[in-house]
């Protein structure tokens, strides 16, 4: 299911990956999410 979340802007780790632990309204679980991207921690790359 995708889900929309806003994230505030970091303007100092735009050149590296940074992931913030956020609460998922969806399914009620902890889930990493890279704050550049928005991709999951382990996600796959298409």
């Amino acid at each position: 299911m995708k889900v929309q979340a806003w994230l505030q802007e970091d303007p100092g780790s735009s050149a590296q990956t940074t992931f913030e632990l956020l609460h998922c309204p969806a399914c009620s679980q902890m889930h990493f999410v890279d704050r550049r991207t928005g991709s999951l921690l382990g996600d796959k790359k298409k």
